[in-house]
């Protein structure tokens, strides 16, 4: 199954380095901090993206996910 994601880089308070939101359409957008370097963003798109692989949108506790 092939999925759309959409990746945008922006300016987020320091505390959060990233999320994925899915789409009303089914696709899905990571947001990466655009205060972060480089290798920082590459391992947040990672983190992110890993959360898509696994499904993590059917898990109602996100704190449980990050753990």
């Amino acid at each position: 199954m092939k999925e759309d994601v959409n990746v945008i880089v922006k300016d987020l308070p320091h505390e959060i380095k990233g999320h994925v939101n899915q789409n009303r359409d089914g696709s899905r957008t990571i947001v990466v901090n655009a205060r972060l370097n480089y290798e920082q963003q590459m391992e947040v798109l990672k983190h992110e993206t890993n959360h898509i692989i696994k499904e993590d949108f059917a898990s109602y506790d996100v704190n449980i996910i990050e753990f």
